[in-house]
C-alpha cells in the first residue's frame, strides 16, 4: 500500500491523552454517522496475526483523535477498546487519503484480555473520530472479518459457502458421580456430513488432546474429574474451514461427589477380653468425616453400647462379643462389623481386708467369720472352718460352735468370695486356739 506521509513520532505527554481517552464511546456531542469503511489486512491469517486498519478516507475537521473498538462473540455487548484515545497525527495516511492505524496486538490478546478462548463468527472493528477530550464524537469506519475457526479468519463474508454446525454434549454415567468414575464424554456435531476434530475441555481446562469425528460423534473417557463441580464443553474445529464453521457445545453442569467412606483396617476387637476389661473396637477408614459404633452379643445388638470402648460385664460371660462400625461423609456411609471373641472370665476377686474371726474360744462357744474386703466387691461367700488346717466336716456357716473335739486345737475360716462373671477369691483368717 502508498503512503503520502511518513509515519510521525508521537508527541509528549501522550499516554496521558490515551488515559483521557478511555472515556465511553456512548454519549456524543455531535451527530456519530458512518463515515466509510475500514480495509482490514492481511485478508486472511490466524488469531497470532499483526492486522492493520486503514480507513477509506480521513475524519472530518474538528476531529483530532480516534479510538478503535471490537465487538463480536467473547467481548462486551459495548466492545473493548483496542486502540486508545489517539491523536490522528500520530498515523501514516494511505493514497487515498485514509488513517493507517497498525493493532498493537492480536486478536488472541483481546481475546485473553476480554476472558475467553474461543474466537468464533463475526466480529467488527470500529475507528470512531473524536476530539482529544470529552465524548463528542464525529462519525465511524467499520468493517468486520470473521472467524472460521479458533485460530483462522478472513476479511470476506463466509456465509452461502460455509455451512454452520451444532456441537452437543453428554455424558454417561449422569451427574452426580463419585471420584474415581470411568465418565463417558459424547459430542454429536451435525451435520454429520462435517469433519474435523473436538476438544473436550472442563472449564478452560482442555481434557486430553482433541478427538477425530467420525460419523458425527466424538468420544473420550475419563476418570480424573477432580471431586467438585465442573462445567464441561465441547469445542469442534473442521477440517476445512471454507466448508464448515466451527461449534462449541453448551456448558453441561457435572459433580462428582468424595467417595463414600473405604475400609482401609476391618473392624478388630483389641484388649483383654474378660469380664472386667476395657475393650477397644479398632478399625481405620478413608474418607470419614464421621463415626458410629455398635457392639454386639452373640450377633444381638446391645442396648446402649455405642461408644468405641465397653467395659466388659459378667452379662458377657461365656458368650462372644463383636462390634460394628459405621463410617460417614458427603456421600454416604460404610459399615463393617468385626469378628466375634469369646468373654473370658474376669480375673479371682483379690482380697483387700483378711478375713477374721469373732467370739470367744472356748469349748460351746460360737465363733463368727468376718468375710474381709474384695476388689471387686463380692456378691456372696462361702465357709470352711478347719481345725489345724483340716477341713471340719459340715461346717460350711459363717459361723461355728466349738466343740470337745476343737479343745487345744487351732481354728481358722476360708471364705470363698463369689462375684457373678469372676473366678472366687479365696482367703484363709488368722487361726485361734480353743482354751
Amino acid at each position: 500500500m502508498m503512503f503520502t506521509s511518513a509515519r510521525r513520532t508521537l508527541p509528549a505527554g501522550i499516554a496521558a491523552v490515551l488515559v483521557a481517552g478511555a472515556i465511553g464511546l456512548g454519549a456524543s456531542g455531535a451527530v456519530a454517522a458512518s463515515l466509510g469503511t475500514l480495509d482490514v489486512s492481511p485478508a486472511t491469517g490466524t488469531d497470532t496475526t499483526g492486522m492493520t486498519l486503514t480507513t477509506s478516507a480521513g475524519c472530518p475537521s474538528p476531529a483530532t483523535n480516534l479510538i478503535v473498538s471490537v465487538t463480536g462473540s467473547g467481548f462486551p455487548a459495548d466492545g473493548q477498546i483496542v486502540v486508545g484515545n489517539s491523536p490522528i497525527s500520530a498515523y501514516q495516511t494511505s493514497v487515498d487519503g485514509g488513517i493507517v492505524v497498525p493493532l498493537t496486538q492480536t486478536m488472541r490478546d483481546y481475546a485473553n484480555t476480554a476472558g475467553f478462548t474461543t474466537l468464533q463468527g463475526r466480529y467488527d472493528f470500529t475507528l470512531t473520530c473524536r476530539g482529544a477530550f470529552g465524548s463528542t464524537t464525529y462519525g465511524d469506519f467499520g468493517s468486520p472479518i470473521w472467524f472460521t475457526s479458533n485460530t483462522a479468519y478472513q476479511n470476506t463474508d463466509p456465509a452461502g459457502s460455509v455451512t454452520a454446525t451444532t456441537t452437543t454434549l453428554t455424558a454417561a454415567p449422569a451427574s452426580p458421580v463419585v471420584e474415581g468414575t470411568s465418565v463417558k464424554l459424547t459430542a454429536t456435531v451435525a451435520p454429520n456430513t462435517a469433519a474435523g476434530t473436538v476438544q473436550f475441555k472442563d472449564g478452560a481446562q482442555a481434557l486430553g488432546s482433541p478427538v477425530p469425528v467420525s460419523s458425527g460423534t466424538a468420544s473420550l473417557t475419563t476418570s480424573a474429574l477432580a471431586v467438585g463441580s465442573h462445567s464441561l464443553t465441547a469445542e469442534f474445529t473442521p477440517s476445512d474451514a471454507s466448508a464448515y464453521a466451527p461449534s462449541t457445545s453448551a456448558a453441561l453442569p457435572y459433580t462428582v461427589k468424595i467417595k463414600a467412606p473405604q475400609v482401609v483396617t476391618a473392624p478388630k476387637v483389641t484388649g483383654t477380653v474378660r469380664v472386667g476389661s476395657t475393650v477397644t473396637c479398632s478399625a481405620t477408614f478413608s474418607g470419614a468425616t464421621s463415626y458410629t459404633y455398635a457392639w454386639l452379643r452373640d450377633g444381638t445388638v446391645i442396648g446402649g453400647a455405642t461408644g468405641r470402648t465397653r467395659g466388659l460385664v459378667a452379662a458377657d460371660y461365656p458368650h462372644k462379643i463383636a462390634c460394628r462400625v459405621t463410617a460417614t461423609n458427603s456421600t454416604g456411609s460404610t459399615t463393617a462389623t468385626s469378628p466375634s471373641v469369646t468373654v473370658a472370665l474376669g480375673p479371682a476377686l483379690k482380697n483387700t481386708v483378711r478375713p477374721s474371726i469373732t467370739g470367744t474360744p472356748r469349748v460351746g462357744k460360737r465363733l463368727t467369720a468376718k468375710p474381709g474386703s474384695w476388689n471387686p466387691t463380692a456378691t456372696s461367700y462361702g465357709y470352711t472352718w478347719k481345725r489345724d488346717g483340716h477341713a471340719i466336716r459340715g461346717a460350711t456357716h459363717s459361723t461355728y460352735v466349738l466343740t470337745r473335739g476343737d479343745k487345744r486345737h487351732l481354728i481358722t475360716v476360708t471364705v470363698v468370695a463369689k462375684r457373678a462373671g469372676y473366678a472366687n477369691g479365696t482367703m484363709t483368717s488368722k487361726s485361734v486356739r480353743v482354751g
